[in-house]
């Protein structure tokens, strides 16, 4: 029988509950320098322990009629030996040391770049390296952050959509299957379900303890952030554009900022919405 050794879990800060494990409510969080160092440094610190006591060798993965099979070669030996489901422990810590081999270089790396002065995208750096290995490896293994496709299923939890229960006047069916307000949102739900950029068509809000709407809310699933994106038609009416001007006051006291956490478009009746300029917001913000 193979030596069953296995890896710790590793133990987070409780920032890393939040972001980038958990979406949170909360889209205003800015995470500071010192917050990603934080987090990386616990990390640097779960990792390493957690490769204080791992097996050595290397372990194969093949597959055979669409089930994977293992073979664990010892040290620097040319044949390795089959593995069976009774010796999962060994093929999951092996897998697992790996990973935070890997894991263990790209924090490094991104402490560096910090102390340099340059931005990182903690999330999407850790989330490549898990995606780098195979899917029969990669079930094996405890990723430091939440995988991606994990977390957009727990993002549309949070924010479920069509919570808006006022009647629509017009009601359009988008590409994705459900129904908008508008030909100008219909155009912007149809461009984000295109590039697979995750929303929710008016979730609820609440703000300074008042339930809000807002169009869409969107994922940018590199950076793991949330944005409020609204459409102001009809902008060159004072009624309307009275009530954009009265909605925006609320979004930036409630920390929403125009440009940072808020994304917009508008309209007029001379100007109606251009399909170009909703792709570059979503490259701007989204991409």
């Amino acid at each position: 029988m193979l030596s069953k050794t296995i890896t710790q879990k590793p133990t987070l800060l409780k920032t890393a509950t939040i972001w980038p494990n958990k979406p949170s409510k909360n889209l205003t969080r800015a995470y500071s320098t010192s917050d990603k160092l934080s987090l990386i440094h616990s990390y640097i610190i779960s990792t390493e322990k957690a490769l204080l006591n791992v097996p050595s060798g290397r372990i194969q993965l093949h597959s055979s009629k669409g089930y994977p099979r293992f073979y664990y070669y010892e040290n620097n030996d040319s044949v390795g030996k089959y593995v069976s489901a009774n010796d999962l422990f060994l093929i999951s810590s092996i897998c697992q040391r790996d990973y935070n081999n890997k894991a263990l270089l790209i924090l490094y790396k991104l402490q560096n770049a910090i102390a340099k002065g340059i931005d990182v995208n903690i999330p999407y750096e850790l989330d490549k390296i898990y995606h780098a290995f195979k899917p029969g490896k990669r079930e094996l293994i405890s990723p430091l952050i939440t995988p991606i496709e994990e977390y957009i299923n727990q993002w549309y939890s949070t924010f479920p959509p069509s919570q808006n229960k006022y009647p629509m006047s017009i009601n359009l069916e988008t590409n994705k299957g459900e129904f908008v307000r508008s030909k100008s949102e219909k155009i912007i739900a149809d461009k984000l379900f295109a590039m697979n950029i995750p929303y929710a068509y008016e979730p609820a809000l609440t703000l300074n303890g008042k339930t809000k709407y807002p169009d869409f809310l969107v994922l940018n699933r590199t950076t793991r952030e949330t944005y409020i994106w609204e459409h102001f038609g009809l902008s060159d009416s004072n009624e309307y554009s009275d009530n954009n001007l009265a909605k925006l006051a609320d979004y930036e006291h409630s920390g929403y900022y125009l440009g940072k956490s808020l994304i917009a478009t508008f309209e007029s009746k001379e100007h109606p919405l251009d399909s170009t300029f909703v792709d570059q917001k979503i490259e701007a913000f989204l991409l």
